[in-house]
């Protein structure tokens, strides 16, 4: 299947990236999202259109989108980004749009020095911190730390008016808890079930860990994501095999669950 999709996403990845952004930028698709990558995501809120670790890493993405790619992200109103693996970060991300009116919300931990090397004007970037709060039109974006690990990580629960959606990111310390949120409407989990154990089914006891730690944020409808890394070797490459497992420990602990595992470039409604 992975040899299939990958041949798949070659072949059709421009058009639905384009599909992707001609929808964000129409009123009929108002509060959606779009997958853009594994764990890159492409939102249209209250008029708002901005990304979350929208991120190209494969050479052959960037060469199928060169002639839009740059027209396209400078119509976002902003990016968020969570930390600064390859899989969510992407460098020349910010070289490309260093003359684009982009907002960037960019953790305070990485390396500003940098980010501004890039070219990205300094008034242009909002260094966000944990426990805080930033206004974006009528957005309210809260920032948290989340459990990588590894490395050092935000989350984000972005406050619509209509809806409440939870961007834990790439958590790994499933025995952690977050901030009480509240009643959630959109979870954005990204599925991990344990560092080189993708194919030792049923991949306990993380999975019991991932469906718990769901589950305890309250969510009314959860999108299972973080799904083929091509990149990634076997053992670390989580498919829709995995994610059906989590699909099934979820409803076993909460059976009123809307559960979806999107693919690239499908809209997904946020309310």
């Amino acid at each position: 299947m992975t040899a299939a999709l990958l041949a798949y996403y070659r072949e059709s990845y421009a058009v639905l990236w384009a599909s992707a952004f001609a929808q964000a930028f129409s009123t009929a698709h108002d509060h959606h999202a779009w997958l853009l990558g594994p764990s890159g995501y492409l939102l249209s809120v209250n008029g708002l259109r901005f990304g979350l670790d929208i991120h190209i890493h494969r050479p052959w993405i960037a060469d199928d989108l060169s002639g839009s790619l740059a027209d396209d992200l400078s119509r976002l109103d902003f990016m968020l980004l969570s930390h600064v693996h390859g899989d969510h970060y992407d460098e020349a991300m910010l070289r490309l749009l260093k003359g684009a009116p982009v907002r960037w919300f960019i953790p305070a931990f990485f390396d500003r020095e940098r980010v501004l090397a890039a070219g990205v004007s300094p008034e242009r970037v909002t260094w966000v911190e944990p426990g805080r709060t930033y206004q974006a039109g009528q957005l309210a974006i809260t920032a948290f730390e989340s459990f990588h690990v590894k490395v050092p990580e935000l989350g984000y629960l972005v406050e619509t008016g209509q809806s409440r959606l939870l961007f834990p990111g790439d958590v790994r310390d499933y025995a952690r808890r977050l901030p009480d949120f509240g009643p959630l409407d959109c979870l954005f989990a990204h599925v991990w079930l344990g560092r080189g154990n993708a194919q030792n089914l049923p991949c306990e006891p993380w999975l019991s860990g991932f469906c718990d730690f769901a589950v305890s944020l309250l969510p009314r409808r959860v999108f299972l994501t973080h799904l083929f890394e091509l990149g990634r070797d076997a053992g670390n490459l989580w498919t829709y095999t995995h994610a059906g497992l989590a699909a099934d420990g979820l409803l076993e602990r909460d059976a009123s669950l809307q559960i979806a595992i999107p693919r690239i470039g499908e809209a997904l409604s946020l309310i």
